[in-house]
């Protein structure tokens, strides 16, 4: 009995003994083995420099008296000399004439527009707005409830606005043919409207060519109220951007070329401008003079603004550190997964990251180097050629 005992406890520990091998040897074949890809991606870097300026325009300024000025077109309209672009409203009369023709307007065209739909009602298109507010949100429970109410509106209250519509015309004609107390008044030149008039208007480009920073600020201490204005028109589509930048990174800069201006804040976006001049030298800092003839209507409202220019953009391929190789005489190389098999690319580096690097595009180099490629990151006795997928 004890010797089965003593055999039983035998087999026990040599089976044990046997998983035991097994999953060591299983854990270090499969450290050995080690694989581990990433994809190539395209990234670019760009090397930039801080500025600080105005926007220039030659601009004219419409100066009309009265009580109260409306503009009639929109802001960054482009009109012509003698166009109408704003009603001048000499009395309170005048006002509350000129408000009722406004939503006589509204409401005729609002009633043409949909037949007989009684949704241009207030009422109905307050709960249009209702509806789409709810659609946005997710608020799905009280989309029967809005639905109900703007289909009550359509079939119950239709054929009696359209009745309407002749007494709303013949009541439009009346107020429109009553001219007392109000005034149009005209482009005198063409160009682009603006109804923001901020007393920098007299600050032409034909002041800015070599000025100094403490120059710049002072045309601009000098800010001139117009308090009659009806608006202003901005007579050129070239525009300016003079910007202090400091004379370290001027030097990167040179009158001719063409450079990327991202502008922050306000005005969130970019533009390619021209350098037309660039002032001298004083106390370490310089104003340089941009150019555009693209988007002046986008910048009517704008004066003040901070922009990042771009120096230069470096684009390459970005790769995990790890995947760059050594050989014996120095030279770097990755190796990708192509098909099936490892082949070995030259990695020419273009930039340093913390954990990577970015390598010339193999469209430059004649590799298949390329965004969406597998890079080999990690793999054991690897080689060119090596059967690395099945």
């Amino acid at each position: 009995m004890r010797r089965g005992n003593f055999y039983i406890k035998l087999t026990t520990a040599a089976l044990f003994l046997a998983v035991v091998g097994y999953i060591g040897v299983y854990l270090y074949n499969s450290a050995q083995n080690t694989y581990v890809t990433a994809e190539a991606f395209a990234y670019s870097i760009e090397d930039t420099v801080p500025a600080q300026g105005y926007i220039i325009r030659s601009e004219v300024v419409i100066t009309e008296a009265g009580e109260t000025v409306m503009p009639i077109v929109n802001e960054g309209e482009k009109v012509a000399s003698g166009q109408a672009v704003a009603v001048e409203y000499t009395s309170s009369t005048a006002i509350k004439t000129a408000s009722e023709i406004r939503d006589l307007r509204l409401r005729i065209a609002q009633i043409e527009a949909v037949g007989n739909s009684s949704v241009v009602e207030t009422a109905g298109f307050e709960s249009i707005i209702e509806l789409s507010k709810a659609v946005q949100n997710g608020n799905l429970g009280r989309l029967d409830e809005i639905a109900l109410k703007i289909e009550t509106l359509i079939f119950t209250e239709g054929a009696s606005l359209s009745k309407q519509l002749p007494a709303l015309k013949a009541r439009l004609a009346s107020l429109e043919n009553q001219s007392v107390g109000v005034s149009t008044i005209n482009a005198p030149v063409s160009g682009v409207f603006s109804h923001a008039v901020d007393g920098y208007e007299y600050i032409g480009p034909s002041l800015l060519p070599g000025i100094k920073p403490s120059g710049l600020a002072l045309l601009f201490a000098d800010q001139h109220r117009i308090s009659s204005a009806a608006g202003k028109l901005v007579t050129d589509f070239k525009w300016y951007f003079a910007a202090v930048m400091d004379a370290s990174d001027v030097s990167k800069l040179s009158i001719g070329q063409r450079k990327v201006l991202q502008f922050l804040g306000s005005y969130h976006a970019q533009a390619e401008m021209l350098i037309e001049s660039i002032g001298r030298n004083e106390d370490e800092e310089c104003v340089v003079l941009f150019s555009s003839n693209n988007g002046v209507h986008e910048i009517t409202l704008l004066r003040q603004l901070t922009a990042e220019i771009v120096i230069s953009e470096v684009s390459g391929i970005r790769v995990p550190k790890e995947s760059i190789r050594l050989d014996d005489d120095g030279a770097t190389f990755i190796y990708l997964q192509t098909g099936a098999r490892a082949e070995r690319v030259k990695a020419d580096i273009l930039h340093e990251f913390a954990d990577g690097y970015l390598l010339r595009d193999g469209a430059e180099t004649g590799t298949p180097l390329r965004a969406g490629a597998t890079i080999i990151v990690k793999a054991n006795n690897l080689y060119d050629g090596k059967v690395v997928a099945g």
